[in-house]
């Protein structure tokens, strides 16, 4: 089984760390600010945050106001965090607790520029690099490592 994870947004990635299992893109003003589900899942849980408005490509907007949607998928909990930026005072969450979404499917909208954090579950490695330029929906981030699984998982 070869499963991958699509970048949930289109931007350049600024960060791949393996040890915390999360790859942040960042989304220039000119960027699709569109958010879609990485993985086939259900939502879990959605929690708002009021916060700060920092440029997006620090590491102080950590405390920007942002959106975790939490998806409970077949590999383990996903969780994608819109985070807005010095331009953004609008975070769009188009989906509900329970709702089921596919791989690909729309979940929000950041307006302007913007940074979304993806946390992956275990098993998965990411396969971009610091750098990389990913498109929303098309861009595969990370690749499930059978290896890691054990034998009952596969």
């Amino acid at each position: 089984m070869n499963e991958e994870i699509l970048s949930p947004a289109s931007g350049k990635v600024l960060e791949v760390d393996e040890d915390s299992r999360t790859i942040t893109i960042f989304m220039h003003l000119y960027n699709n600010h569109i958010t879609t589900a990485p993985l086939d899942g259900m939502v879990k849980k959605i929690r708002p945050e009021k916060g700060s408005f920092a440029p997006a490509f620090f590491r102080s907007a950590d405390f920007n106001m942002k959106n975790t949607i939490e998806l409970s998928t077949a590999y383990g909990d996903v969780k994608v965090v819109q985070l807005a930026g010095i331009f953004t005072r609008k975070i769009l969450c188009d989906v509900k607790e329970g709702q089921v979404v596919s791989k690909g499917e729309r979940i929000g909208k950041i307006c302007f520029g913007s940074r979304v954090d993806l946390s992956f579950p275990m098993g998965f490695k990411p396969i971009v690099k610091k750098g990389a330029k990913v498109k929303c929906g098309r861009t595969a981030i990370a690749s499930l490592n059978p290896s890691r699984l054990n034998r009952k998982q596969l």
